[in-house]
């Protein structure tokens, strides 16, 4: 049961120094990482009290809606609401429900945990760059952003900590290795990797991204056995 409190009782958990994993994979090489045992708290928005923690299941469909929107060169907008942003945590007593007027739930975060983000890149035509995190009109939808940070907050002394158990952000780091590449982006007829990755098994339809196309962009097409 995930315990109901208020931020008088549990204070303000604060993180810095976040290590990150940008991607953009095919469902069959994410459900690989939802293997392991981890709870999902959705971070963005308000929820009901059965909605916590979220089934992994219902995030893999919506990934997989969004994957398949893009095969079919659309831009997924509507269905990223409510996925923006979650906490992925082994324990679940690291996490805490703030109850708010409507009766619905936020949920808070009280240790240091895997942020999983909806990733948005941005591309410069100025210095060519290629930038992770980018909101705007402009910006190409490429999958999740998963960090973890490297020192922490105490949510009530305010002491700070370098954060000891990063093993769940390495089992990430692993997977990220053993199924994407950094991606081989096309610019103006040259080769650029980008350290924002790439699924091994995109490689067949990533030239259909709308948000690609858009901006001239390719992806140089490798082979991967699967």
């Amino acid at each position: 049961m995930i315990r109901i409190s208020t931020p008088e009782i549990e204070g303000s958990f604060q993180a810095a120094k976040w290590l990150k994993i940008q991607a953009l994979v095919e469902p069959e090489e994410l459900a690989v990482l939802f293997e392991e045992n981890f709870s999902i708290f959705p971070l963005s928005g308000a929820f009901g009290l059965d909605d916590f923690p979220m089934k992994k299941e219902t995030f893999l469909r919506a990934y997989r809606s969004w994957i398949e929107e893009l095969k079919e060169g659309k831009v997924p907008n509507e269905t990223l609401r409510g996925f923006s942003a979650s906490a992925w945590v082994l324990d679940s007593s690291s996490v805490w429900l703030h109850q708010i007027p409507n009766g619905k739930y936020l949920a808070r975060v009280n240790a240091p945990f895997l942020q999983c983000q909806i990733h948005q890149m941005g591309y410069s035509t100025v210095d060519g760059e290629f930038r992770s995190m980018i909101l705007s009109q402009e910006s190409i939808f490429w999958g999740l952003q998963f960090s973890f940070p490297q020192v922490y907050q105490h949510p009530k002394t305010g002491e700070l900590f370098e954060v000891e158990d990063s093993s769940f952000f390495k089992r990430v780091r692993t997977w990220a290795k053993e199924h994407s590449v950094p991606t081989p982006m096309v610019v103006d007829g040259k080769r650029v990797n980008i350290p924002i990755r790439l699924g091994k098994r995109c490689f067949p339809w990533i030239n259909r991204h709308p948000q690609l196309r858009a901006k001239n962009l390719s992806v140089l097409e490798l082979s991967y056995a699967h």
